[in-house]
């Protein structure tokens, strides 16, 4: 066998179901200039598919610039960029240049994947957003079974809305959910809580006074306690 032949039945075995015609071009170009028979699994091997869709689509641009040059050639009764010395026209009916089957698969092949990657990153993102709902409605006091049956947009401000909802919750009297507190609320509350820590922590308690009195003598009980005579 010879070095082209060895290239293109390598090839026809690592992609099989491709058109021998296309493989046997790949080969021809591959062989050239090799004389070396232990170098034709290093060229079969070097050869990728990416390589072969690649040579496919020059292929394809080849095909089509000859297709151009006959239709002009043909329409300006042209033949090799001369005028054509006979004035008969045939009729043809062009026969459509159909992608092959392993292509036209690898197409549909990757057609699917995307529309499959396409779903999942909706599915996680419509995750992603029901949890953000359920952990603000948390924060607000929100029950998540409510929560759950809420309609909100996935452009909606979660804060505000869940704001909103917690405020007619309180005016409607549902127990459990306090009106929001305003920034002045807030702030009042935040303060009145330091101010107690203050005068818990200046505030002397009565063990430690009681333990830092003198003692008083004995002596003066006991005369505190007898009656004063008159004089």
């Amino acid at each position: 066998m010879t070095i082209l032949e060895q290239i293109l039945a390598g090839l026809q075995t690592k992609f099989p179901g491709i058109d021998t015609a296309f493989l046997t071009r790949i080969a021809t170009k591959k062989a050239e200039g090799v004389t070396d028979e232990t170098k034709v699994n290093s060229i079969v091997e070097g050869i990728s598919f990416s390589d072969v869709l690649n040579s496919y689509g020059d292929f394809r641009a080849g095909d089509a610039s000859k297709t151009a040059v006959a239709n002009y050639e043909k329409k300006h009764n042209f033949k090799d960029g001369k005028p054509a010395e006979t004035t008969i026209t045939t009729t043809t009916e062009e026969k459509k240049d159909d992608v092959p089957a392993w292509a036209q698969s690898l197409i549909d092949s990757n057609k699917s994947l995307l529309t499959e990657v396409s779903t999942l990153k909706q599915e996680k993102a419509q995750v992603t957003r029901q949890e953000q709902i359920l952990a603000k409605a948390k924060e607000y006091g929100i029950p998540e079974n409510y929560a759950k049956r809420c309609a909100i947009k996935d452009d909606e401000d979660l804060d505000a809305y869940f704001k909103d909802l917690k405020q007619e919750f309180a005016n409607d009297g549902f127990k459990g959910v306090p009106p929001p507190e305003s920034a002045e609320q807030k702030i009042e509350k935040e303060n009145e809580s330091i101010a107690g820590m203050i005068s818990e922590v200046e505030k002397p308690s009565k063990a430690t006074v009681t333990a830092h009195l003198p003692p008083v003598p004995v002596s003066l009980l006991i005369s505190s306690a007898l009656p004063v005579s008159a004089a």
